[in-house]
């Protein structure tokens, strides 16, 4: 109920930008790279072959079905992913429901007495008008004077600890975005005179990382990103891990095409899970997971209510400062 605040130092620079504007700039240099953009286009299926992925089935903006065939897929279609579910990857152990907003005219932001990003915990069945409201944390990010940032999202890694609480449906969940912006203190003042120009509700993949990121025994398909949960457990943007996870594949999959005829070979495999799982961007996505399931553990279900939460405030957030 904003009673009490900290100021944490995550010892790491953190940027914001507006999205058209670095995707305008990687389309323009994927195809000066050769790169060819299909549209309208939907993926239905794989082609496989022997235990092996090599292609693809699409629809076009026309419904006509076509096949590419290819040595490696990169299936990188993020939390709508229609491939995952034929592989195990159940998207209600990985998503997290989540209300973003953006405004360019709120005159309540100002840099000046809000520099850092805003962060509002609130703790199980906390909320009067959704009593089983699982834990969730609400953000502001200002990004100029006049212009932010903001969202709301639930946190799912204790949900099977607690009692009575449920994910609301998308009905409740607005209700709930409108009642914080209207009324919870602090964070509805950033939306006095606010006017909206996005909101949506969405969700984050950053409840579970899904471990079997090549399915086929004799490869060929690679899940990336948020399909499988890839970006850091805090709620951060996915963007760069995703980026990093497919220049770490791109770049093990054209050193294996000058060493062997079979790309996807027995020992090709073997090596590359391996390389996988000591690649430091992997093993910090780990430790954030880790660290993310025993901060909520002790904020979400050892505090549990928000006069725990203030009563254990400093030893929380001197836990929160070491672990960031």
């Amino acid at each position: 109920m904003d009673r009490k605040n900290r100021l944490i130092n995550v010892h790491q620079p953190y940027y914001f930008f507006h999205w058209h504007h670095l995707m305008d700039h990687m389309k323009t240099l994927a195809v000066e790279a050769g790169a060819e953009f299909l549209f309208k286009s939907e993926v239905t299926d794989l082609i496989e072959r022997n235990s092996r992925c090599i292609g693809i089935k699409y629809k076009d903006k026309n419904n006509k079905i076509h096949e590419i065939e290819g040595t490696s897929v990169l299936g990188c279609m993020g939390h709508k992913d229609p491939l995952g579910k034929r592989f195990g990857i159940k998207r209600a152990e990985i998503d997290c429901p989540t209300m973003k907003y953006y405004s360019v005219n709120a005159p309540q932001v100002n840099l000046s007495e809000h520099p850092n990003l805003q962060f509002y915990l609130i703790p199980p069945k906390m909320l009067d008008i959704a009593p089983k409201l699982p834990p969730a944390v609400a953000y502001v990010f200002p990004l100029a004077d006049g212009e932010m940032e903001a969202g709301l999202m639930l946190r799912l890694g204790q949900l099977n600890g607690l009692e009575d609480v449920e994910i609301p449906d998308n009905k409740l969940m607005h209700k709930v975005w409108d009642h914080l912006t209207e009324t919870y203190p602090g964070f509805s003042d950033f939306f006095k005179g606010a006017e909206t120009d996005y909101k949506k509700l969405t969700v984050i993949s950053n409840r579970r990382l899904f471990e079997n990121v090549i399915p086929h025994e004799r490869g060929g398909l690679i899940f990336l990103g948020d399909t499988i949960g890839f970006s850091e457990a805090n709620g951060s943007s996915g963007l760069y891990f995703g980026m990093a996870q497919a220049d770490f594949w791109v770049r093990l999959i054209r050193e294996n095409m000058g060493s062997e005829s079979d790309i996807w070979s027995e020992s090709f495999i073997k090596t590359a899970k391996k390389r996988y799982k000591k690649w430091p961007v992997y093993r910090h996505i780990k430790k954030s997971y880790k660290d993310i399931v025993l901060a909520e553990k002790i904020m979400f279900k050892f505090c549990g209510s928000d006069k725990s939460l203030n009563r254990w405030w400093t030893p929380l957030m001197a836990l929160l400062q070491m672990k960031s």
